[in-house]
């Protein structure tokens, strides 16, 4: 029997999944962070091979070579970041039958069922991406931290974050996210951010999204904006998208990401604008998870 094993490697955890050459479900393994920009290229290598030499252990009557791979991690759709990826995987045996592809992509394939749609993603970072049916794909945000990520757990944290410091300054009118965000820290006063956000991860930054989306909720103006501002992102993202891709027939529009799954006031407005705005678009939640879009990219393109 043929098998495959699509694995998605992340800045938090890697997933992956052994399944038979048709698609089913035989084990699954998870490990800690494989994206070598963020843990770098040693721990890349020990994570996959650990997820690899997990799964193996259900089928060591095949030989490692004769399995087909598809591994998913954020970067991997610029050819640098590919040629590093390749060499680890050389090294722990995986040197044919395989694909190498960006998250995104995975995400995307997993969500829908098919390599063909578009998707939204709102977790840490933030992307919308999409494949027309010829095959044609194309992508608006996903720069990082730094550069965008626009309407990402991050991005709507820090901007909680800066309102506190802009209503402690007087420059704006005061926050219910003083209070909420102070208290989720255990901080006495908004002073104390400084340190904190210094010494924060970015994951960490980005669990402070909830904090924004509960004082919308209770009808703070300021974390309304906040969110307001992330819908926009997001509906020129994936108009953006659409319009370059020009799909001739209907297409599903996936949502992805922690913020987009578990935070409805977003969720829905941007739903309800794709839906009346973007022509034969409908919205979806995802069908599979990433690793299982990594099998289905290796069972139909290997």
């Amino acid at each position: 029997m043929n098998y495959i094993i699509g694995i998605d490697g992340g800045g938090t955890k890697t997933v992956g999944l052994l399944t038979t050459e048709t698609g089913e479900h035989i084990a699954k393994a998870e490990a800690g962070p494989s994206n070598y920009h963020v843990v770098g290229t040693a721990q890349t290598q020990s994570v996959l091979n650990e997820i690899i030499s997990k799964l193996y252990t259900h089928v060591t009557d095949t030989p490692l070579n004769a399995i087909r791979f598809c591994i998913g991690m954020a970067g991997l759709g610029r050819e640098e970041d590919r040629k590093i990826i390749g060499q680890i995987c050389n090294e722990i045996g995986i040197n044919k039958n395989r694909i190498l592809t960006h998250d995104a992509h995975i995400a995307l394939v997993g969500g829908i069922g098919k390599q063909e749609g578009v998707i939204v993603i709102s977790g840490t970072g933030s992307i919308v991406y999409g494949i027309n049916e010829h095959g044609k794909e194309t992508r608006a945000g996903g720069w990082g931290y730094l550069l965008g990520d626009e309407g990402s757990g991050y991005d709507i944290a820090l901007k909680g974050l800066q309102a506190v410091a802009r209503a402690a300054d007087k420059r704006e009118p005061p926050t219910q996210l003083t209070n909420l965000i102070l208290n989720r820290l255990e901080l006495n006063e908004p002073n104390n951010l400084i340190r904190w956000t210094h010494a924060a991860s970015r994951d960490e930054i980005a669990q402070l999204a909830g904090v924004v989306f509960k004082a919308a909720e209770i009808g703070d103006t300021k974390a309304e904006k906040i969110i307001d501002s992330a819908f926009s992102e997001f509906a020129c993202a994936v108009e953006t998208v659409v319009m370059q891709l020009e799909f001739s027939h209907p297409f599903s529009t996936v949502f992805s990401g922690g913020i987009l799954l578990h935070q409805p006031i977003l969720a829905n407005k941007l739903q309800r604008w794709i839906e009346k705005i973007i022509i034969g678009s409908s919205v979806i939640f995802p069908k599979h998870e990433p690793a299982y879009g990594a099998v289905l990219l290796a069972k139909a393109h290997l």
